[in-house]
């Protein structure tokens, strides 16, 4: 049978399952069918999305998952047809509640059950929504996929701009130190200055961050979206770990040397009355070494007290004039901010982001299953692996400036 064909079943079954529905008055009903009607919707949303060149396996699955819910809809159906949504004012019975029933109603045969034998148990007036709420009639009744986590907003790296290095464990680069003596003005005659440039040749080691994960292979195969999930969660825990790296890396192997750790610039201790103007004076501070201050790195706590300015005598929000929305991002003095869970409260770093530093890629992240991993075989079980080998070259310890809002109101 065809795509097409299945779906066009599943229509028919959709609609008369719906009128029956219709006609019953109880909102267990009612809300149940919109679960399942979400969910059609959501499996043509996912046949519609197949490609031309589909796999054999894909469509077969597909089609499988369609068939089974066929036959959810005739179940459903016959369990409004007989009733079991509590209608016509009567109260429905939860599961425990129409199994305790059923019980005493066959409690000789439950006391005379012999071996090999079976019974079966009629679950009478047992109300559908309470019943399947944890459990389900049916895995297609479960929201599909696996709930993850919540990822992290913005990590670290989207702040710098990246790039390769080749087949070698150092990145080196050369940068310019300062040198001796100044190019003057010379009276007519006399010698002329001299002066010099100074060059540094530099190296940063490409770094490891990595690790693993054993599990059952019958949980990689049997649960739906196992791959896909560790294949964006596992990605997920490996960045939370290089955004602490990029940060306040400690620079001892294995470790990178962070943008905090690396001797940047403390932001000036001032009469500041505000964060606003701390973060003010950290820009101007930067941009008198000659430095352009393109965006700050804020804890998402310290990003929201921005805006959190009120009159003294009013008690209104007063947000500072210097802070504003370009293009829904923050600024202050027209300057980015940046939120990230990646930042320490009360912590702020203030740079040229474009020019201090690079995330140079060795080994890009990747995930790697393996059955063959210590006593993998013997105990069907995989090593999943996610790692990346990445550098990070800071160019200066004037390029960032480095501070905290602790005395700050």
């Amino acid at each position: 049978m065809e795509i097409k064909e299945i779906k066009d079943l599943l229509v028919t079954e959709l609609e008369t399952t719906k009128a029956a529905i219709l006609k019953v008055a109880d909102d267990n009903a009612k809300t149940e069918y919109k679960k399942m009607n979400d969910l059609v919707e959501e499996k043509f949303a996912k046949l519609n999305q197949l490609p031309a060149d589909v796999k054999p396996e894909m469509v077969t699955k597909a089609l499988a998952d369609i068939k089974t819910m066929v036959s959810d809809w005739a179940d459903m159906e016959k369990l409004v047809k007989d009733g079991r949504f509590a209608a016509n004012g009567t109260t429905g019975k939860n599961f425990t509640e129409a199994l305790g029933i059923a019980a005493k109603e066959n409690q000789d045969k439950l006391a005379n059950l012999k071996k090999g034998e079976g019974i079966t148990l009629e679950l009478k007036d047992m109300t559908f929504g309470n019943a399947f709420t944890s459990a389900g009639a049916s895995v297609t009744y479960v929201k599909p996929g696996i709930i993850e986590l919540p990822k992290r907003k913005l990590h670290i790296r989207e702040l710098l701009t990246g790039g390769g290095m080749g087949p070698n464990s150092t990145f080196d680069f050369v940068k310019e130190i300062t040198g001796t003596g100044s190019i003057a003005n010379t009276a007519e005659g006399t010698l002329k200055s001299q002066f010099g440039l100074a060059l540094q040749e530099t190296s940063v080691r490409a770094e490891w961050i990595a690790g693993f994960m054993v599990m059952s292979y019958n949980l990689l195969n049997d649960v739906e979206g196992m791959t896909t999930f560790l294949s964006n969660r596992l990605p997920e825990k490996l960045l939370r770990v290089e955004d602490s790296q990029i940060l306040n890396g400690s620079g001892v192997q294995p470790n990178l040397l962070g943008i905090q750790s690396v001797g940047n610039y403390t932001a000036a201790a001032a009469a500041s009355v505000s964060r606003t103007e701390t973060l003010i004076q950290a820009i101007s501070q930067l941009e008198v070494l000659d430095r352009e201050a393109n965006g700050i790195l804020l804890s998402p706590k310290d990003w929201y007290n921005l805006l959190l300015y009120k009159a003294s005598t009013s008690g209104e929000y007063t947000q500072p004039v210097l802070i504003t929305f370009q293009n829904g991002n923050l600024t202050v003095a027209g300057v980015p901010v940046f939120k990230s869970t990646a930042q320490a409260e009360f912590d702020f770093l203030v740079g040229d982001w474009t020019m201090g530093a690079n995330l140079i890629t060795r080994e890009p992240a990747r995930v790697e299953f393996f059955r063959e991993d210590s006593t993998n075989v013997r105990t069907n079980q995989v090593t999943v692996r996610i790692e990346e080998r990445i550098a990070l070259p800071v160019y200066g310890n004037d390029y960032f400036i480095y501070g905290n809002f602790d005395a700050v109101s």
